[in-house]
């Protein structure tokens, strides 16, 4: 009996080229990072909208405190607004107290008169170091809830002129904002924001 023995003959190879591997890679490249791209920027809106809320929430604490208070809001402390509930608790560590973007807040009666709004009839806001990718939507979140509104380069001195500096994005008692200086203040990398908020 005669055995036949098959002889082997090469077929095609099995698995990937090399270019095939890297437009693969390439294109886990790219959506790794819009995924990192998308996550960054739903963590900076959440940030955003919860700062809006406590800024709303502090307006309205401070605007039913002192409505009708003959005296102003001279002498008003920031522990005093802690006392009383104007942040939540999370955010506020002794008289110290923490913004949504890890930055500080601090609150204080307004020494001077800002546009209608009288010395000490009110309180200037600041919420320090707003990154950029921020700034524009918290400012718009916030003109409905504040009197004026200025943002300025991180670590600058506070606000002399609520009107005519450049850094007004909110002029006192107006409704809008002004787009070319939001545009222009929002050119920093951080900005600090101060707001004029009426009891």
């Amino acid at each position: 009996m005669n055995s036949y023995k098959l002889a082997s003959t090469p077929g095609p190879q099995q698995g990937y080229t090399l270019v095939e591997l890297a437009i693969s890679v390439a294109i886990l490249s790219v959506l790794i990072v819009a995924g990192l791209l998308g996550v960054q920027s739903i963590l900076t809106s959440g940030k955003v909208n919860d700062q809006i809320k406590t800024v709303a929430k502090l307006s309205a604490k401070t605007s039913a405190m002192f409505a009708n208070n003959s005296g102003g809001t001279t002498g008003v402390s920031q522990q005093q607004m802690i006392n009383v509930g104007g942040w939540d608790a999370s955010k506020a560590n002794g008289d110290v107290v923490t913004s949504s973007f890890g930055s500080l807040e601090t609150i204080t009666p307004n020494a001077n008169t800002i546009g209608v709004m009288a010395a000490n009839t009110g309180f200037v806001y600041k919420i320090s170091s707003v990154p950029q990718a921020a700034c524009a939507d918290l400012a718009n979140g916030l003109s409905g809830f504040v009197y004026a509104l200025h943002v300025r380069s991180a670590s600058s001195a506070a606000p002399a002129d609520w009107v005519t500096e450049n850094s007004v994005v909110k002029v006192p008692g107006n409704a809008n904002i002004t787009l070319a200086n939001l545009a222009n203040s929002c050119g920093n990398a951080n900005s600090d924001f101060y707001m004029a908020i009426k009891s």
